[in-house]
């Protein structure tokens, strides 16, 4: 039973290390509303890149990047910014230039909304009246620089399967015995 115990407790971790979790988590449980008048403004100025992807330049107002700074104290005005394709966060960014890797981070082809959020340095967004600050422009991804298709990973759902199997297995030998005790006991009572 403690092989039995081992073997599945080594397959779960297996497989929970092959499944994906979202990457650049905010950890922000608050934001730093500001007004307009300190707010930070922000344009992009994106050209594509040859070899693929597009190269960004986030030209900013009113904003130091301050990447050494990166999940510590908030200090108004210093930060970094959350950059978001089609509404999907996709990375940080520490300073105004970055390459989107289409590639990488495109799951189809045609006009996506780029946008970047502007963030503490604690990664709490900055907002107006609720909103977020930053900015946002359309970008058309050409059809040979997204990601290929990707079937699904049925590794997960072998993996539940193949548990669920064990169990009831163990359940029905169980019962067996148990069945099997309560008859010899039986046996003996007569």
């Amino acid at each position: 039973m403690k092989l039995l115990a081992a073997f599945l407790t080594g397959w779960v971790l297996a497989i929970s290390s092959t499944v994906p979790v979202q990457a650049h988590t905010d950890g922000a449980m608050s934001v730093h509303e500001i007004t307009q008048e300190s707010a930070p403004t922000a344009s992009f100025e994106i050209k594509k890149d040859p070899t693929g992807g597009f190269n960004v330049q986030v030209v900013t107002e009113n904003f130091v990047w301050r990447p050494e700074m990166a999940s510590k104290q908030h200090v108004a005005g210093e930060g970094h910014a959350h950059v978001f394709l089609d509404g999907r966060k996709i990375m940080r960014i520490y300073n105004p230039w970055f390459h989107l890797n289409t590639y990488q981070f495109a799951t189809r082809s045609g006009e996506q909304l780029l946008s970047i959020e502007f963030v503490g340095n604690d990664h709490a967004a900055y907002t107006i009246q609720g909103l977020p600050v930053g900015t946002e422009q359309v970008v058309d991804v050409p059809s040979d620089e997204i990601q290929p298709a990707v079937k699904g990973n049925n590794q997960l759902l072998y993996g539940l399967i193949f548990v669920m199997v064990i169990s009831l297995t163990l359940a029905l030998i169980r019962l067996r015995q148990t069945v099997r005790a309560r008859d010899a006991q039986k046996d003996q009572t007569q």
